[in-house]
């Protein structure tokens, strides 16, 4: 798979130049967005610029910070050419004018290091209406003369705010006029990473408090590509697994500590929440948090912690709380790391058996690191299911009971725990033949739904059909051996 796969990517510069971009971005799987946010114009007037260029020999130097500067001065070649950026080099290398380069990131040891000394020379520096004062102080304070003519203006194009409503991975800023044009036009980062040409477009991203999470090296289109490219990729198995048992088993160690200890309070009928949760949430947050920082969280607890990684871990502290509240030791861990939609590793703990239930994408589950298999049982007739309620069963006994009749007419015979994710665990390792369950959240499903798949069983919603997007995991949920699914199903379906 390329890099960028399934992932969208907003370019934010002017239609005519987003081309190159674009283009690199698609070679690597992405798919583009073109948001021209900005457009370059004439300046309201060329006289100043034009009585510049009349005396264009005067100047010991000619410095350039972007293309749209270049293109704005004719004439002939000045004595010292220099460039700002591999892209104004570029543009300005395509006239024949070999310009010298200059960093991006101005400060006085670079300036002095890319120009020399400067103290009496006489510099032009044709630029953008609204351009930064930075290199053209420090070139005074060098003992320069500075002439600042406006080459050209960049003004909001509304042709990219429509864009900005569409959900996007990744957003691409050229400019400090690009993170200007973003913010004005309603732009939010809220679920996107944003990435930057160079040092200047990223202060410009952090003075709206955002930090770029790539930056090209070198800034120019292939650059940033790359960086975006390098900031997608996966994290190592073997360090989400780390994590994944070390957040597990300190969930765990809450659990024990607060076991017929904790205190109770409800956050609905029948739904209690415990001080052994928020204690254990805090300490799974905390140990994920130590290695991936900038990666998201679904938690029962706390809620949706977003950020614009493609990783989100989704969090039961303890999956069974009602049993944990009347002390009845059947409760446990249960985490996930989704990455684009997908749980990548998960794991299930029961402190109080100590058993460890891992599965890692396309490479198998395990308990307490044995391979664990689904059972081989091919009959309903057969099958040892079990089940849970959802907390609107006071409501909906009727339906829910019905459902358990049709069951208990047509398997072997029926449990119901009150943790689903250890019911999908021991579906998982081959204890159980086949689970169904109403109204579940995406905490308690994600890790389980792994482990099933990975012991080569099958999770869907009750038509068999593959669930979609991680939020709306566990409203019907069934998982099976694989061998009895579609019978389950259509005794489901016949409710």
């Amino acid at each position: 798979m390329r890099p960028l796969g399934g992932l969208s990517v907003v370019v934010t510069r002017p239609r005519r130049q987003a081309a190159d971009l674009a283009r690199r971005l698609e070679r690597l799987g992405a798919k583009v967005i073109l948001a021209p946010l900005i457009k370059t114009v004439p300046p309201v007037s060329r006289k100043a610029l034009d009585s510049c260029l009349a005396r264009l020999s005067d100047y010991d130097a000619v410095v350039f910070t972007s293309a749209n500067a270049a293109a704005a001065v004719r004439g002939p070649r000045p004595r010292r050419v220099f460039a700002v950026g591999s892209a104004t080099a570029a543009a300005l290398s395509a006239r024949g004018w070999r310009p010298r380069p200059l960093p991006e990131s101005f400060h006085a040891a670079a300036l002095a290091r890319g120009m020399g000394r400067v103290r009496g020379w006489k510099v032009l520096f044709p630029s953008a209406e609204k351009a930064r004062e930075t290199l053209p102080a420090l070139l005074r304070r060098a003992g320069a003369r500075v002439d600042r003519p406006v080459a050209y203006r960049t003004v909001p194009d509304p042709a990219g705010r429509a864009a900005l409503k569409k959900r996007a991975h990744w957003v691409t800023f050229m400019s400090p006029s690009a993170v200007e044009a973003f913010f004005a036009a309603g732009g939010s980062l809220a679920d996107s990473r944003a990435a930057s040409i160079g040092p200047v477009t990223s202060a410009a991203l952090r003075a709206r408090g955002v930090e770029p999470a790539a930056e090209a090296e070198p800034a120019t289109a292939e650059g940033l590509a790359r960086a975006i490219a390098r900031r997608s990729e996966p994290a190592a198995p073997s360090a989400l697994r780390a994590v994944l048992v070390r957040a597990l088993r300190a969930g765990g160690r809450e659990m024990r500590r607060g076991f017929l200890k904790a205190k109770v309070s409800f956050k609905g009928r029948a739904n209690p929440v415990t001080e052994a949760d928020l204690a254990a949430e805090r300490a799974i947050i905390g140990a994920i948090r130590a290695r991936f920082p900038d990666h998201g969280l679904l938690a029962e607890e706390s809620g949706t912690r977003r950020t614009a990684s493609d990783y989100v871990w989704v969090i039961d502290p303890i999956d069974g709380t009602l049993n944990f509240a009347h002390g009845f030791p059947h409760s446990c861990v249960s985490i996930a790391a989704v990455r684009r939609g997908e749980a990548v590793a998960a794991g299930i703990y029961d402190p109080f058996r100590d058993e460890l239930f891992l599965a890692e994408k396309g490479k198998g589950a395990t308990l307490n690191g044995k391979p664990i298999k689904v059972s081989r049982a091919a009959r309903l007739e057969d099958s040892l299911l079990i089940t849970g309620f959802a907390y609107d069963r006071h409501k909906k006994a009727a339906l829910y009971a019905g459902v358990v009749k049709d069951f208990l007419e047509r398997a072997a015979d029926l449990r119901r725990s009150g943790s689903a994710a250890l019911d999908l665990a021991w579906v998982a390792a081959g204890r159980l033949d086949g689970f169904w369950e109403f109204h579940l959240s995406p905490w308690d499903v994600a890790a389980g739904r792994l482990l099933v798949a990975e012991a080569g069983g099958k999770v869907s919603d009750f038509d068999g059909k593959p669930w979609g997007a991680p939020e709306t995991w566990g409203r019907r949920t069934l998982a099976s051996n694989g061998r009895i699914h579609a019978a389950m199903s259509r005794v489901l379906r016949g409710r």
